[in-house]
């Protein structure tokens, strides 16, 4: 259920993306020469194919784009890059640090420097049924090898969506025990370059239903959510 709502938080992110022209007419990495006033597709038959593409990630230049592509059925996340070369996006490619397990949700902090996602990827060799959160940082051209955060951030159950303010604080989503419904948001504040406990953010965002991928502000000032409610049927 939670991987339905990963596609329609990347067609959100998707509707507004600054699109309108052909890649190849203009030098900007975002293909549109100005503002638009209504939501165009963006890198249309490139990035969006009409397969399940979101979560865009762009690196600070906005000349490298990461990005989740899902199988029909989502059962498989890849997370995909493509370029911004000669006025246009090329081919995406499979990222090389994914391809293998289920790899989503890609997060670059504002400097560059570090690379989030979530993957249900083995820990110490050992496999895991949930998803945790990983991080890379930036090696050269590339990344290093993926390394998981481990507790207080990851837990038994699932986390979602990473995403970092300005001071270090880690939001992200999680089925934990101990949450107000399904799934909550929590933060984990960096202190002395270790994270502390994860805190549940409250009654103030959290409710019984399921609160999964926040969107912080760099001064934690503003967040955004996505939300959904599930629905059961007894028979």
């Amino acid at each position: 259920m939670a991987a339905v709502a990963l596609c329609l938080l990347g067609a959100c992110c998707f509707s507004y993306a600054e699109v309108a022209q052909s890649a190849a007419q203009t030098k900007h990495p975002y293909a549109a020469n100005n503002p638009l006033s209504e939501p165009a597709i963006f890198a249309e038959g490139i990035v969006s194919t009409g397969d399940f593409d979101s979560h865009p990630a762009f690196t600070p230049d906005g000349k490298t784009l990461y990005f989740l592509r899902s199988t029909p059925t989502f059962n498989l996340w890849t997370i995909l890059v493509t370029r911004f070369v000669n006025g246009r996006w090329n081919t995406p490619e499979v990222a090389p640090f994914s391809g293998q397990y289920s790899d989503a949700d890609p997060f670059i902090t504002p400097d560059g420097s570090r690379f989030y996602f979530i993957s249900n990827r083995p820990v110490a060799g050992k496999s895991k049924p949930d998803l945790d959160i990983w991080v890379m940082e930036k090696a050269g051209s590339g990344w290093s090898e993926p390394r998981n955060l481990g507790a207080p951030v990851n837990s038994s159950g699932s986390e979602w969506y990473p995403t970092i303010a300005a001071n270090g604080t880690i939001y992200f989503g999680s089925d934990r025990e101990g949450g107000k419904g399904r799934t909550d948001l929590y933060r984990c504040r960096l202190v002395d370059g270790k994270y502390a406990e994860a805190e549940n953010l409250g009654d103030a965002i959290n409710t019984q239903f399921n609160e999964f991928e926040p969107l912080i502000a760099p001064d934690e000032t503003d967040c955004e959510v996505r939300a959904t409610v599930w629905e059961t049927s007894i028979r």
